[in-house]
């Protein structure tokens, strides 16, 4: 098990075996559940009379099915605090002893939760904030007096505005190629890091 995220222990291990036998036709609405409720940090995510209910359901003691919530609890509360590729994820849930079903079920609902909290987080930040940046730029060229005919220098000045400052930016060409090199380079790390 290579799964750097999650804790291993004798309990996890039981409260997997639990989540495996779980009906997969009823296991994706449950999870949604228990999600949302995580979420909302609500402690009881069950009442006694669903709890009931989704044994019968499930056709396990109410023990086991504690153990089962309180497993998929903990590993979500893990995953909410880290980045991953769902490839990845389904991986290290495969890696920790959850069927490919399970493991399906759980990287679809945390997907859809982490899409959700990212749009709010998007439109959020931007109802916050009000500077909306503007790039503008424009070349001159300076040309030689009188006495140094031949000589001219070409400049780029690049300007950066949002509603509270702007700040100019004046580059003779071997500077500008310099910041294009650097973009590009900062780019090709970008589009390493996404693949």
């Amino acid at each position: 098990m290579d799964c750097t995220w999650l804790k291993i222990s004798p309990s996890l291990n039981k409260g997997i075996a639990i989540i495996n036998k779980l009906d997969e036709a009823r296991f994706e609405q449950f999870l949604r559940r228990i999600v949302a409720k995580l979420k909302v940090q609500v402690t009881e995510i069950f009442t006694e009379d669903e709890i009931q209910k989704l044994e019968k359901l499930f056709s396990v003691d109410q023990e086991s099915l504690v153990l089962s919530i309180k497993t998929l609890q903990y590993i979500f509360k893990r995953m909410f605090k880290y980045i991953f590729m769902p490839v990845d994820l389904k991986s290290d849930l495969k890696s920790i002893g959850l069927n490919n079903e399970k493991s399906d079920s759980i990287v679809k609902v945390w997907s859809a939760e982490t899409r959700t909290t990212l749009n709010e987080l998007g439109t959020v930040a931007s109802e916050k904030s009000s500077d909306s940046l503007n790039f503008s730029w424009k070349l001159n060229a300076e040309l030689s007096s009188e006495y140094r005919k031949k000589c001219k220098v070409s400049k780029a000045y690049l300007s950066l505005a949002n509603e509270k400052n702007e700040t100019e930016i004046e580059l003779t060409h071997p500077e500008l190629y310099s910041i294009f090199l650097q973009f590009e380079s900062i780019q090709n790390e970008l589009d390493y890091l996404i693949t």
